[in-house]
């Protein structure tokens, strides 16, 4: 893999981590979104896989290791806004029979708009970080 291949997989998972927040943010708007396109844990989504999987070419960059902690933290922050929109999302057998949905509370809506604000920070933080890392790979001579 060369440099320039590099650079468009880091630019295509922070595209991919946007896309993810912007959906959380649906979510909470109210907005019909698959919950699966918003993972719960920190190797479920796209940019996560990244992370994990073929980003792991750069682990011993600095700039790549600044990047786990905002992004576990996210996660968690994000843990939370979920089970306040969807509760523990296993509705009950009556409501299951019945077709009803878990509809959060106006404070539950309330908390988990706050919540945003602070996995906002959270990805306002990878964001710079991985044009940290775009830098790093940038400075790199080529072979």
């Amino acid at each position: 893999m060369n440099k320039s291949d590099i650079l468009e997989r880091i630019r295509a998972a922070k595209r991919s981590h946007v896309t993810w927040v912007k959906r959380a943010r649906s979510l909470i708007d109210g907005v019909p979104v698959d919950k699966e396109k918003v993972p719960v844990q920190p190797t479920d989504c796209i940019f996560g896989q990244w992370y994990y999987g073929d980003g792991k070419l750069l682990a011993k960059l600095p700039s790549y290791q600044a990047i786990e902690d905002p992004h576990n933290r996210l996660h968690e922050t994000y843990a939370k806004i979920f089970k306040l929109l969807f509760g523990d999302d296993k509705p009950s057998f009556f409501a299951r029979v019945l077709g009803l949905k878990y509809k959060p509370k106006e404070k539950d809506l309330a908390e988990a708009n706050e919540l945003f604000k602070e996995l906002q920070a959270w990805s306002d933080i990878i964001v710079g970080r991985l044009a940290k890392l775009e830098e790093q790979i940038k400075r790199i001579p080529e072979r």
